[in-house]
């Protein structure tokens, strides 16, 4: 029989009166046969008697279940607590960990954009340091061609001057070769100072044949010449590859090329000053010795060179290796700039006099009898020509100065930039330990 509900009894604060006592009677044995107890009443001739030994065990029962149900809340509680403060304790770990991310989050974001700059600066940088290794090997190329033009240039004029000298020589021996006699006046002369003949067919015939001939064998002297030149040119354009892979290759430091250089530069300025003087002997060793010391000049000019670029490449390799070794100052730079400059002066004063004294030596040694020779159209002809090439040649020398001062700019200039690039290369690698592995 289920309990009755609590509802059917009085709603005053009293459970039992003694006017439901039945009905509480009956409500307390359904509630301890639902709880599983006894009933504390035992029905004995319609007559409800209460068992007291029954009633104190269900009471002592239900105060146990009391206090153990009153226990296992508060362990509950505890628990609760306990575990209240743990989430609490989890929040608040959660939370700072949230924030420990973000913050790595935003620091790796911070390097990660730190090294796409340095990247990019390093690509630029190297792009740069490329550009100017291009321009200097395209400066190297100027110079080297330029130095083989020179060469064969010079030996060009050298072997023009020896033809003209050997023409001039020809002529005088011919002329002092002529015997004495009677002089037929105001006649037509030939160039090889014979009479003319009477024109026949058959002189002209052997003229004609004579003409064929001279042409055949200036041809083949031409020829001759043009061969030997091929191979002379071949010589210089293996003997300067080899000097300019040399000066390319060289990395060592040359204090003692700089000083070899400075006792060479104070030597060619000694031997300058000492050219002019050899120019006034006899007419006929006069232009040889002037050719040669000519020769000697312009080769000295190329070794003076040469040992520079060295000297220019050495001090960008000592730059390059040490960051402690010093620059090259600006002050330097002018020094530099100022020695050229004098150099080039020196260059074209001693290129002038003696010009001055080739013409001059040209015109005292030519007499009334190699006017005459001189007059001539070929000679005339050749002269000109020798006139045009020294033009150009004046205008390539100028040319070849305003290369090399370029090349020295561009040498120093590319210093600064390397030692500028070293710095910013090396400067980023103690602040930024990610750069070391970039």
């Amino acid at each position: 029989m289920p309990p009755l509900p609590l509802s059917s009894f009085n709603v005053s604060g009293n459970f039992c009166t003694e006017e439901n006592i039945p009905e509480c009677i009956l409500y307390i044995n359904q509630e301890l046969s639902s709880l599983c107890f006894p009933p504390i009443f035992r029905n004995s001739d319609n007559i409800r008697d209460l068992d007291a030994v029954v009633a104190l065990n269900n009471i002592y029962d239900l105060l146990q279940l009391h206090r153990r149900a009153v226990g296992m809340m508060e362990e509950l509680e505890v628990e609760q607590l306990k575990s209240s403060s743990d989430l609490h304790y989890q929040h608040l770990t959660n939370s700072r960990l949230k924030d420990q991310l973000e913050l790595s989050k935003k620091e790796n974001m911070r390097l990660h954009e730190r090294e796409r700059q340095l990247e990019t600066s390093l690509k630029t940088l190297q792009n740069c340091l490329k550009d100017a290794k291009e321009e200097i090997q395209r400066l190297q190329g100027i110079i080297a061609s330029r130095a083989t033009q020179y060469n064969h240039d010079i030996k060009r004029r050298e072997r023009e001057h020896n033809r003209v000298k050997e023409r001039l020589n020809q002529l005088l021996i011919a002329k002092k070769e002529n015997k004495q006699g009677m002089e037929v006046l105001n006649y037509v002369r030939r160039s090889d100072g014979r009479r003319c003949l009477w024109k026949t067919g058959k002189t002209e015939s052997r003229q004609e044949g004579e003409m064929y001939k001279t042409l055949l064998n200036e041809f083949d002297n031409h020829q001759r010449e043009l061969m030997v030149e091929n191979i002379e040119l071949k010589k210089v354009l293996q003997q300067m590859k080899h000097e300019m892979v040399g000066v390319l290759n060289s990395k060592e430091t040359c204090q003692k090329e700089e000083k070899q250089s400075n006792n060479m530069d104070q030597s060619t300025l000694q031997t300058n000053s000492d050219d002019d003087e050899p120019l006034k002997g006899p007419p006929e060793m006069s232009c040889d010795h002037a050719r040669e010391k000519l020769t000697n000049s312009i080769r000295q000019q190329w070794r003076k060179l040469k040992h520079h670029v060295e000297r220019l490449d050495s001090q960008a390799s000592m730059v390059q290796d040490g960051d402690s070794e010093e620059m090259i100052s600006k002050k330097l730079h002018e020094d530099e700039t100022e020695r050229l400059k004098l150099e080039i002066q020196q260059c074209k004063e001693f290129i002038q006099t003696q010009q001055q004294l080739l013409q001059q030596q040209l015109n005292t040694s030519c007499d009334e009898e190699t006017a005459a020779v001189l007059n001539d159209s070929y000679m005339l002809e050749e002269k000109e020509r020798l006139k045009e090439e020294l033009r150009v040649f004046e205008e390539q020398r100028k040319n070849f100065e305003i290369e090399r001062r370029n090349f020295t700019e561009a040498a120093v200039r590319l210093g600064h930039e390397t030692g500028n690039l070293l710095s910013s290369i090396h400067r980023p690698a103690l602040t930024i330990p990610i750069w070391q592995t970039v």
